[in-house]
């Protein structure tokens, strides 16, 4: 038994900014970005209205009416947000009240990065088939520009915002979750984010208002394209399907179209096969991936019965694999 999609939404924030926006204040142009990453534009939360907690409840709402269930009936919510508005309570608990779930319906955050969806994705599938939890909703929702550090071109050009959610049924006939997560501590650094805090009464000297993300790029490019091409091909002798044959779509974490199209080229697959929407979300982390399938169905390219590879990878660093049947 494992949990199968019946609803997908998601939440994209009405502001653009393109790279010629980025151009009139940075040392960068159009083709420059659009060489390096893919990327044309990207969405930018407006941080009053656009939060990632309100952002998590449209994605949430649009996902329960594709689903075309009563938000009554669901028993899990589980967000993934880097980036919470809220440090208490939980950006799930936020969703919760907002669509009217009962309260035998169980809340909480993951914070995994970019992979923070795959993440929350399968610890509903842990809920799931132990029998704790037979509708949920996952969730993956981003305010990445509250971060973005507007002096560096390399790191700011790359993220957007947004939100994107999962309805999963428990279906009994269906086999079990199948993924590899995987982690490395010891490469955290080159790619991190460290946290606000409060000023210290007794300190002179003040404190640091204000965080941004630091990124070694290069390190993290060469990270993804060695690591998530393995994992996919180790996925796939764990669990024993065909990568050329038994996948229809690849549905790559949307950070970089030179990491997906290195990762298809390795694996040896038609690239028509990795579909992207970077080029006008940016790197929206844990929300690309949900995003990403939400736009696929909306288009009629995803279909009930497709089979699917789903892979991510960020900051941890932490990469995933997983293979699904939608």
């Amino acid at each position: 038994m494992t949990g199968r999609i019946i609803g997908l939404g998601s939440y994209i924030p009405k502001k653009v900014v393109t790279n010629d926006d980025f151009a009139k204040f940075l040392d960068t142009s159009d083709e420059w970005i659009t060489e390096r990453t893919g990327i044309k534009e990207r969405h930018i939360a407006d941080h009053i209205t656009e939060k990632p907690s309100t952002m998590a409840v449209e994605a949430a709402k649009k996902a329960i009416e594709d689903a075309g269930i009563d938000p009554k009936e669901i028993d899990l919510i589980v967000t993934a947000s880097t980036t919470p508005d809220l440090v208490i309570p939980s950006l799930s608990c936020v969703v919760h009240e907002a669509i009217g779930a009962t309260e035998n319906c169980g809340c909480f955050d993951v914070n995994s990065a970019c992979p923070g969806f795959v993440a929350a994705w399968n610890t509903v599938q842990s809920f799931i088939e132990s029998g704790n939890a037979k509708l949920a909703l996952c969730i993956g929702s981003e305010c990445n520009s509250n971060f973005a550090n507007y002096e560096d071109r390399g790191t700011c050009i790359l993220f957007g915002d947004g939100a994107g959610a999962a309805v999963l049924k428990a279906d009994e006939t269906a086999k079990p979750n199948q993924f590899i997560m995987r982690s490395s501590g010891a490469r955290g650094g080159c790619l991190h984010c460290e946290a606000a805090r409060q000023p210290d009464r007794w300190e002179e000297e003040g404190f640091k208002t204000a965080t941004s993300f630091y990124m070694q790029g290069r390190e993290v490019f060469k990270f993804a394209v060695t690591e998530v091409p393995q994992i996919i091909k180790d996925l796939s002798v764990k669990f024993g399907f065909d990568l050329e044959n038994d996948v229809d779509l690849y549905i790559l974490h949307q950070a970089n179209a030179r990491i997906i199209e290195a990762t298809a080229k390795k694996l040896g697959i038609e690239r028509s096969r990795f579909p992207m929407n970077i080029m006008n979300f940016g790197n929206a982390s844990s929300a690309s991936i949900p995003m990403l399938l939400t736009e696929l169905k909306k288009e009629g390219r995803l279909k009930p019965g497709m089979k699917l590879v789903m892979a991510s990878f960020g900051a941890g660093l932490t990469w995933d694999a997983n293979y699904i049947v939608f």
